[in-house]
């Protein structure tokens, strides 16, 4: 076979085909909820009906405070697979269960909290929680530096040459 006939059967470039996906794509088009399929907002990075974890916006996942959602839905997804999914082996199942006990602790004293002020619909309320909450933690704080170093611990030796 020559060169010739290879440049033949893989052309190095693509041949124009007149039009790009902006041709396609309907101006008043609107994105899908990935779980409901429901059209939402252009703008919006979560569905807003059915409050689904999976982010709209592809940028979503790249913005700090906004992506606390899309990170932390694996915890959810893995409590679905140890307990509603049949398919899931035993061994992922019991990986599963170690990795929501290790992370327990830390959702239950920093997300259950954020979870609950964020589910209350009056933003007022909302917001004088959150001071709240800000205002008890930062006195915690000043209790907690001003209290002084812990005291050491006394340790007695022990002859085991006795035993």
């Amino acid at each position: 076979m020559t060169k010739e006939d290879c440049e033949d059967l893989f052309p190095t470039e693509p041949e124009p085909t007149g039009q790009f996906d902006n041709d396609y794509v309907p101006d008043d088009a609107l994105p899908l909820c990935p779980k409901c399929l429901k059209p939402c907002q252009p703008l919006a990075y979560y569905c807003d009906k059915c409050g689904s974890n999976d982010a709209i916006n592809p940028l979503t996942p790249y913005i700090s405070f906004l992506n606390i959602r899309f990170n932390y839905d694996i915890f959810f997804t893995m409590w679905r697979k140890i307990w509603c999914e049949k398919e899931t082996r035993a061994v992922v199942r019991l990986f599963y269960l170690l990795m929501l006990i290790v992370y327990a602790p830390i959702l239950l004293m920093v997300g259950l909290p954020v979870f609950l002020i964020y589910k209350i619909p009056q933003k007022q309320v909302r917001r004088a929680i959150l001071t709240a909450i800000v205002a008890t933690i930062i006195v915690l704080l000043v209790l907690y530096a001003f209290s002084g170093p812990p005291k050491a611990a006394v340790s007695v030796p022990v002859d085991f040459g006795r035993f």
